[in-house]
């Protein structure tokens, strides 16, 4: 008796909910039958199945809501790798189409009657000034004929020499360099002769060797052949200033080179 006193309100919860099983069973039991009876058992059934429900509803809800992530994310990731591949797509033509142009360029290099030489293309794969770009590294050396002094070019015009090479790989200076010297002419009707060489700054700074001789700003200069190095008829580029000084009776030119160093990618090597 005494355990029953101590535990009346743990059996008064025990009683009510075996009265609320016995009347869920009993609904249940009912809730199809057509009678009042079967409507009320309906009622409750569908009064206690209502928070059991909507916990249904809440999970599953928020399973789905995983799933449907997981889904999206997994679509989103194969947009992305096709996005990414459309790039590299486009880059890759954009590359070869530049480098079709170079290519183009370059062939056009050698329509100067030099019959004696071979075309050898190369890639510039690096510089040691970025400033003037006056020595740069090419990809190809002795193993395919490259040599000291061998002549690089490239579509736009003369590029420089060989400086040294290696097997695989060979340094040339560009005509920007101030201690390279190039014999150059001027086509005035008659063929005035210079010597030009790097100014420090990018471009070019020479003389004409005739005292006669005339330049004007926009004249191209070629490569005369005199010196024994760049064969003749090589574009070098265009005249930008012509003035005497009263230090030299000589007319003296500032010249801007056909070739833009700073975005040389590809060269071609007389060999």
């Amino acid at each position: 008796m005494k355990w029953f006193a101590s535990h009346r309100r743990l059996l008064l919860v025990a009683a009510i909910l075996l009265i609320l099983l016995i009347l869920l069973l009993a609904s249940y039991a009912l809730k199809d039958s057509e009678s009042a009876v079967g409507e009320v058992a309906g009622t409750v059934v569908a009064y206690v199945q209502k928070p059991f429900v909507a916990l249904r509803d809440a999970v599953s809800g928020g399973f789905g809501s995983l799933i449907n992530d997981d889904d999206l994310l997994a679509e989103n990731e194969a947009l992305k790798d096709e996005l990414d591949q459309v790039k590299t797509d486009l880059i890759k033509e954009k590359l070869s189409r530049e480098e079709l142009t170079e290519l183009q360029k370059l062939s056009g290099a050698l329509n100067v009657s030099q019959q004696d030489y071979t075309l050898l293309a190369a890639n510039v794969i690096s510089m040691e000034n970025s400033n003037a770009f006056d020595i740069f590294t090419i990809d190809v050396g002795t193993d395919a004929g490259v040599n000291r002094n061998s002549v690089v070019v490239c579509g736009d015009g003369l590029v420089g020499r060989v400086l040294t090479a290696s097997k695989d790989s060979a340094k040339v200076v560009a005509i920007i360099d101030e201690n390279n010297k190039i014999g150059f002419q001027v086509h005035k009707g008659r063929d005035f002769l210079g010597v030009c060489y790097g100014d420090g700054k990018g471009n070019l700074s020479g003389y004409l060797l005739d005292e006669s001789a005339v330049a004007n700003e926009g004249d191209e200069i070629v490569t005369s052949g005199i010196g024994g190095v760049y064969p003749a008829g090589f574009v070098i580029g265009r005249v930008t200033k012509a003035e005497r000084t009263d230090d030299s009776d000589l007319l003296e030119v500032s010249i801007r080179p056909a070739v833009y160093f700073k975005g040389l990618k590809k060269v071609a090597v007389l060999i």
